[in-house]
């Protein structure tokens, strides 16, 4: 549809011509999804989610550390501001004693072991 002097008619027409190309562009794109990535693509694809789950380990890891720092210290500021007979000291000072744990291997047990620890203290303190 054609006005006298060779432009599209405006109006449904028109619209429709580049409805249908919206259309199309959007199927190409759905094609091109539903394909099986390159191997080249897919490597790509297993580097960058791999990248981002380091990074999230990496925060998570953080986020434990400081919440364990947390718990130890909230122990010492406790022991520091509180009268202590000595018999709770000799059993609190034998709960840590008891701890063994190898720092250089970096295993989550120890970490365990510690929070064992820490949250046995706390309970000896009444918190």
């Amino acid at each position: 549809m054609t006005t006298a002097k060779g432009k599209p008619a405006a109006g449904k027409a028109a619209t429709a011509e580049v409805g249908a190309t919206a259309t199309a562009g959007k199927k190409n794109i759905a094609a091109a999804l539903a394909r099986k990535p390159s191997r080249k693509v897919a490597k790509d694809m297993l580097v960058l989610e791999l990248r981002r789950l380091r990074a999230m380990f990496t925060e998570i890891a953080e986020r434990y550390v400081a919440n364990a720092e947390g718990e130890i210290a909230a122990v010492i500021e406790a022991v520091e501001g509180k009268s202590l007979t000595a018999a709770r000291v000799e059993k609190m000072l034998e709960v840590v004693r008891r701890l063994t744990v190898k720092p250089r291997k970096g295993r989550r047990k120890d970490l365990a072991r510690i929070e064992g620890a820490t949250a046995s203290l706390r309970k000896e303190l009444g918190e």
